[in-house]
């Protein structure tokens, strides 16, 4: 993935992202709760020598700096500790009592510095203190040599710090900082990983990137649906994303096809509504365009735009009527429609006989343009024999519903059955945010020729059952 790619999948995640960043931010501020208020205190000793010849001042300096190094390591021993417990009466043992007691050495000096954490800050005080004065005798008897002589060293308590005032944790900036960080990590990491594992198609260069698929079209839902009143407004962003569509479809060299299949993997992906809006925006140019229903096992389209009941298809194909009498004008006679006629048992026999070749072909010499909404592709091999006696064929994608392997298949499918495909169509498409949404206003209607009542004579003598003369 580049930067871009990963740019996309944070804007299209982003709420994932945010929740993480929250609850890093819950976590951390139940941590600040729930952590006891820590107090630390502070003692400083002062090591010196005992020697006050000047000329023996830097050679005792550079013995009293290797003498802190070990004093450090027994300000809180059992001998310093029991003192403290002793002065104070503190109901704990010197085991116990060291946990909560440090000393250290700053580099390069004569000083010890001894630390005491405790839920008080008095109490602490107290035995910082108290811990510095016992340290201070201790040194003093470790350091003689004999009854009568001084000390080596001794250690002086400096400074007279007053209780600490504010608790030294838990710390609320720090505990913020590394819950926001932490979500931020972890919102970012799981939307990527989520996105790598993540099946279902998000958007229209997923189909691209994946899938090494033309996206010709991204169009947004269609409007509310009006068939029986003979119109149907699909909305102005979704009217523009059609034209954009019908534009792409212009092949170099061989211009827009004479015959288009719509079909998609699976049920449930816009395929109808993608064939009937796309047929008619090409009807509003002034262009001849056929609509046929080739989905006979579930056919709406008759449904969808409101259709008289009537001959169709299947009619058609078996002699049952002409084509004249099955077709019917939609969108105030722009646009013909063929439905599907009389259900019959076995569909993907009517789709492969030499009878329903002859009628796409008449219908192809009659129309400038031929629009089959077809079954799907992979419950049923309805869509590649269509797509087999089509000229060019669109896959209609569902963003958030269909799945990479779905698409995969359903290509390999029109691939296999001769189909050229042109490309996908995604549906469902969310609004662009770089272009900002579109005005809400009335689309434009193109004036349309009349439409013309005869069919082609060809297509009229079209028969289907065996052993009938054509």
């Amino acid at each position: 993935m580049d930067l871009r790619e990963y740019v996309d999948v944070l804007r299209r995640r982003w709420r994932f992202v945010v929740v993480c960043v929250l609850l890093g931010l819950v976590a951390a501020a139940a941590v600040t709760a729930l952590m006891p208020r820590t107090y630390t205190a502070k003692a400083q000793l002062f090591i010196a020598t005992n020697d006050n010849d000047s000329a023996n001042a830097y050679a005792g300096g550079l013995f009293t700096q290797q003498r802190v190094k070990s004093y450090t390591q027994i300000a809180n021993s059992p001998a310093v500790l029991g003192g403290v417990i002793g002065k104070l009466d503190l109901n704990t043992t010197p085991a116990q009592l060291a946990k909560k007691i440090s000393a250290q050495a700053p580099l390069d000096t004569t000083l010890v510095d001894i630390k005491v954490q405790d839920r008080s800050a008095t109490r602490a005080q107290a035995i910082a203190d108290e811990t510095a004065a016992q340290f201070t005798r201790y040194i003093g008897s470790i350091e003689k040599t004999s009854a009568d002589e001084p000390a080596l060293v001794k250690a002086s308590v400096v400074g007279n710090p007053d209780a600490p005032t504010a608790p030294a944790s838990p710390r609320p900036a720090l505990n913020a900082a590394i819950g926001l960080l932490g979500g931020i990590v972890v919102g970012v990491t799981g939307a990527v990983l989520r996105n790598s594992l993540d099946t279902t198609v998000r958007s229209a260069g997923d189909v691209r990137r994946r899938l090494d698929v033309a996206t010709l079209g991204a169009l947004p839902r269609p409007a509310r649906r009006r068939g029986d009143t003979g119109h149907r407004n699909s909305g102005v962003r979704r009217d523009e994303a059609l034209s954009q569509l019908r534009t792409r479809l212009r092949v170099p060299r061989d211009g827009m096809p004479s015959s288009l299949l719509i079909s998609s993997a699976v049920h449930g992906e816009g395929r109808t509504d993608t064939a009937i809006d796309l047929a008619a925006n090409v009807a509003r140019t002034g262009r001849r365009v056929v609509l046929v229903e080739g989905d006979l096992r579930r056919p709406r389209l008759a449904a969808t735009l409101g259709l008289r009941e009537g001959p169709g298809l299947t009619d058609v194909v078996t002699g049952g009527a002409e084509l004249s009498h099955a077709l019917q004008p939609w969108e105030a006679g722009q646009l013909r429609v063929l439905p599907s006629g009389t259900p019959l048992p076995d569909p993907a026999a009517l789709l492969s006989s030499r009878y329903l070749r002859q009628l796409l072909r008449a219908l192809e010499a009659e129309a400038d343009l031929v629009v089959l909404d077809s079954p799907p592709v992979l419950p049923f091999a309805d869509a590649a024999i269509l797509a087999g006696e089509t000229e060019s064929a669109l896959v209609v994608v569902r963003i958030g519903r269909t799945k990479y392997d779905q698409v995969h298949r359903a290509l390999e499918n029109l691939a296999s059955a001769g189909a050229r495909t042109l490309g996908a169509v995604v549906t469902a498409a969310p609004p662009d945010r770089r272009t900002g949404p579109h005005p809400r206003q009335a689309p434009q209607q193109h004036r349309a020729p009349e439409p013309e009542d005869r069919a082609a004579p060809a297509a009229d003598g079209v028969r289907a059952p065996a052993g009938r003369s054509r």
